[in-house]
């Protein structure tokens, strides 16, 4: 059953996200493109003053392209998280949610369902987004400037691991779960408020954040922090020790269980 409910949550906004990622696409090959063009009139326009587009269009369409495409990558990313998170809250406490609690499948394998998709739609997303800037680089003509801080990846991926070791993975694996299931459990909360559910979530989230994500990020950084200069430093933001792993772990498995008990007991479905 957890197949088919999976199934489903997938088919509800892929085809939005596909027409979205065609469009981020689109936005991307015309901005390299663009960019392309204007780097070569500036090289070689002289010798070839005849063929030259005029200053002014030249700059009209490179600031457009670039705020369109800008605005795209930033509105993708949020589209992301605010589909993900309609999702859940129309199919399981709006009033969709009587149809679904109903269904002869236990609330821990809705808020599962609802966990894997999400995950896959940021990780689809996040793709996309790499492949755009993987795109400008080769119709620019800069892959060997990317190469460079593809070095620098390496260079900071071979330190983490080295100082971290696999902690540090499983950590970040473990906070984007922790990071969906935290707004999921503050939508269940704010089930328990008669009025201003919303509101309730928002306030809930917000709490959860301040108190637990400002403290243990204070801390990492205090404990991960590497006065000799290295780069490890950027590691301690996500934490990367085995009792900060483990605490993110217990923290998503009260939100999952704790969230999905709400929503079979304690519910007020609109």
């Amino acid at each position: 059953m957890l197949r088919k409910l999976l199934k489903y949550d997938l088919k509800a906004n892929y085809l939005c996200l596909l027409v979205c990622y065609a469009v981020y696409m689109a936005l991307t090959i015309a901005f390299s493109l663009n960019m392309r063009g204007l780097i070569r009139q500036e090289m070689f326009g002289a010798a070839d003053s005849a063929g030259m587009v005029p200053e002014s269009v030249w700059m009209f369409t490179t600031i457009s392209l670039t705020v369109l495409w800008g605005g795209a990558m930033i509105g993708l990313m949020i589209l992301t998280f605010v589909l993900i998170i309609r999702r859940f809250y129309t199919n399981m406490v709006s009033d969709q949610g009587y149809l679904s609690l109903t269904l002869p499948v236990s609330t821990r394998q809705h808020m599962l369902s609802k966990l894997i998709s999400g995950l896959l739609f940021e990780l689809l997303t996040t793709a996309v987004l790499v492949a755009g800037f993987i795109v400008t680089g080769w119709i620019i003509d800069i892959l060997p400037i990317l190469s460079r801080f593809g070095d620098l990846f390496v260079y900071m991926w071979d330190e983490i691991t080295d100082y971290y070791g696999i902690v540090y993975y499983l950590d970040v694996a473990v906070n984007a779960v922790r990071g969906l299931l935290m707004i999921y459990f503050s939508i269940c909360v704010g089930q328990l408020f008669n009025k201003h559910k919303v509101w309730g979530a928002i306030g809930t989230y917000l709490g959860l954040v301040i108190v637990l994500e400002l403290f243990m990020g204070i801390l990492a950084l205090i404990i991960g922090f590497s006065p000799s200069g290295s780069l490890v430093w950027l590691a301690s933001l996500t934490g990367g020790s085995w009792g900060n792993l483990i605490f993110k772990v217990v923290q998503s498995g009260v939100y999952f269980f704790l969230g999905a008990w709400i929503l079979e007991k304690k519910a007020n479905l609109e």
